[in-house]
């Protein structure tokens, strides 16, 4: 069992909590619901796979973060239960979300980097 991360942040401005909620939602056919009311904090089931999608800053109560987290204030985590079928939907979500040029991303499995669209790997 893996988790696979995708640290999110935006090319320009800020990120829209709900566009950002209905591209995941509708790119891996997930319904995502908050829990519990008001943390900020989304979960959805997909098979035997949990998605998350959090305000960082929010959930953890984070007042001065500092970098990648400053400039990826959400986070989507793919808790897969099968970790072939988790990266594919990792990447697979990766690959949309940075194909719409409205994100700034880092792929991460197991809180190790992947990949990204911006961020060097040796700064990690």
């Amino acid at each position: 069992m893996s988790e696979f991360g995708i640290l999110v942040g935006r090319v320009e401005g800020s990120v829209d909590l709900q566009r950002l909620l209905q591209e995941v939602g509708s790119t891996l056919g997930v319904r995502l619901r908050e829990m519990p009311e008001g943390s900020r904090r989304f979960w959805g089931e997909l098979g035997d796979h949990r998605i998350y999608v959090n305000d960082e800053f929010a959930v953890n109560g984070v007042a001065k973060p500092t970098e990648p987290f400053k400039s990826h204030p959400y986070e989507i985590i793919i808790d897969a239960a099968d970790d072939a079928d988790g990266r594919v939907l990792a990447v697979r979500l990766y690959e949309a979300m940075k194909g719409s040029g409205r994100y700034r991303l880092i792929l991460l499995e197991e809180g190790t980097f992947i990949c990204s669209t911006h961020f060097p790997e040796e700064e990690w």
